[in-house]
C-alpha cells in the first residue's frame, strides 16, 4: 500500500525568486520554480517522519501559505547525515506540471500539515484519486 505524505513548504521562505504576485497568481508554475531556484528541489530536510517514510511512498508538497498542493514525487531515499534527516525525491515531472497549473486546493483533502506528516485517510483518498487521474 502506498504511503502518502504531505511536505510542506513556506514559499515566503524563498522570496527572492518568487514572483510578485506569487500568494494571488492562479498557476503556481513560477512559486515551484522559485523554490528550486533558492534550494536543492528534490532533497529536503525532515523534522518528522523520518522514521517510517519508505522509498516508494509519494510525497505532495503542500504550499502553506498558498493551502494548496502543487508537486508530487515517490521517496527515492530517507537518509540521516550530520546535520539531519532528508527526503529525497524523485519529483514526477508530468504531474507536477498539470498540479502547478491547477494546485489542488486544502478545502479539497482537508489536512493542514503544520509538518511532514502522513496524509490523514480523507486527505489520503483525494491525493491517491488526484494521481490516478494525472497524466503521468
Amino acid at each position: 500500500m502506498t504511503v502518502h505524505w504531505l511536505l510542506p513548504i513556506n514559499p515566503a521562505a524563498h522570496l527572492e525568486f518568487q514572483p510578485t504576485d506569487w500568494l494571488t497568481r492562479s498557476d503556481a508554475t513560477a512559486v515551484w520554480e522559485a523554490i528550486g531556484c533558492s534550494q536543492q528541489i528534490d532533497r529536503w530536510c525532515l523534522r518528522s517522519g523520518y522514521r517510517s517514510m519508505r522509498a516508494g511512498d509519494l510525497i505532495w508538497a503542500y504550499l502553506s501559505k498558498r493551502q494548496e498542493v502543487c508537486a508530487v514525487g515517490v521517496v527515492r531515499s530517507v537518509s540521516e547525515e550530520a546535520d539531519g534527516w532528508y527526503v529525497y525525491v524523485n519529483w514526477d515531472t508530468n504531474r507536477t506540471a498539470q498540479l502547478c497549473r491547477e494546485p489542488i486546493p486544502r478545502a479539497e483533502f482537508g489536512q493542514v500539515p503544520m509538518s511532514t506528516c502522513r496524509a490523514n485517510d480523507t486527505a489520503a483518498a483525494v491525493l491517491k484519486k488526484s494521481y490516478e487521474s494525472l497524466p503521468s
